[in-house]
């Protein structure tokens, strides 16, 4: 089927622990369909796949949550086109606005045992018994590759001073946007200027801790292969979600090493500019780790 005739769209299992520390999941009640589903709506003009899915979670609960796990692509046929939903586990964190009374009138928490008798389509059903394969309490270890910098044979300075270029820096402007489900509350930089370049404006904008290093650049990499996968290692004991800009030498080799120590399934998929891999961790356990694509601009 054409590409044309493909609809992207993007949602969410919310999910919160109750008093008696069992797990709930949030269903929107929608006016037009009068069903219980799960959160999820269209992609819109220029937005990723996980961008749509945050907004969608907010517009339809009213909810601020931290995304966690990709749950999966589910693909179904709707009137002509083939309609592809991405899904991905998302933790309850606060109640920050209402939905559209004419979209969504009810919000429901369920636990997970009472998801057949009360989810009314099969694949919202289905998407749920996937989100149970993992630990919900995981966080986020992000993996970014910089964005686009100039060509090596159009920059006559050092390489470490190499910057954006200007794809590059139109990327740095809406990198936000794709990780800003994951509530990042550190970032950790190359001292490369167009790794620093591709992440300040998230830093700026989001106002938290920001940390340029030697030890995650390629020269160092090139004399101390250990250095930066040791210092990457040692982000997985915090407790909150931290994203690493780096370089592709050092990144693949990194999450290499956390599908032979962990043996986590990962595609064979390259970083282009901009591209990012999403590992997920307990304890300093990886769980899962996810390809998020560079944002569109």
């Amino acid at each position: 089927m054409e590409e044309s005739n493909v609809i992207l769209a993007g949602g969410a299992v919310v999910w919160r622990r109750n008093e008696d520390d069992l797990i709930e999941i949030a269903l929107v009640h929608r006016v037009k369909y009068d069903d219980w589903s799960l959160p999820k709506g269209k992609v819109e003009s220029q937005e990723s796949v996980i961008a749509c899915a945050f907004r969608e979670v907010m517009e339809e609960t009213g909810f601020s949550v931290r995304f966690g796990p990709c749950l999966g692509t589910h693909s179904y046929s709707v009137e002509n086109a083939t309609k592809k939903v991405t899904y991905w586990s998302a933790k309850f964190l606060k109640e920050i606005g209402v939905p559209n009374p004419q979209e969504v009138d009810q919000i429901r928490w369920i636990t997970l045992d009472q998801v057949d008798s009360v989810v009314t389509r099969v694949l919202d059903r289905e998407v749920i018994r996937q989100f149970r394969n993992f630990d919900p309490d995981s966080k986020a270890l992000i993996l970014m590759r910089h964005a686009q910098a100039l060509d090596r044979n159009d920059w006559s300075g050092e390489d470490c001073d190499r910057p954006l270029n200007t794809y590059g820096e139109r990327q740095a402007k809406r990198v936000l946007l794709n990780f800003q489900s994951f509530e990042i509350e550190e970032i950790h930089s190359s001292s490369a200027v167009r790794c620093y370049e591709s992440v300040s404006p998230m830093a700026r904008a989001l106002n938290i801790g920001f940390f340029f290093t030697d030890s995650l650049s390629e020269d160092v990499y090139m004399k101390d292969k250990e250095r930066p996968f040791k210092y990457i290692q040692r982000l997985l004991m915090n407790d909150y979600s931290t994203l690493v800009c780096s370089h592709n030498p050092i990144i693949p080799r990194a999450i290499s090493s956390f599908v032979d120590k962990f043996g986590v399934e990962i595609s064979d998929t390259k970083l282009e500019p901009g591209d990012a891999w999403i590992v997920h961790h307990i304890d300093r356990e990886v769980i899962a780790v996810d390809y998020l694509p560079a944002p569109k601009v």
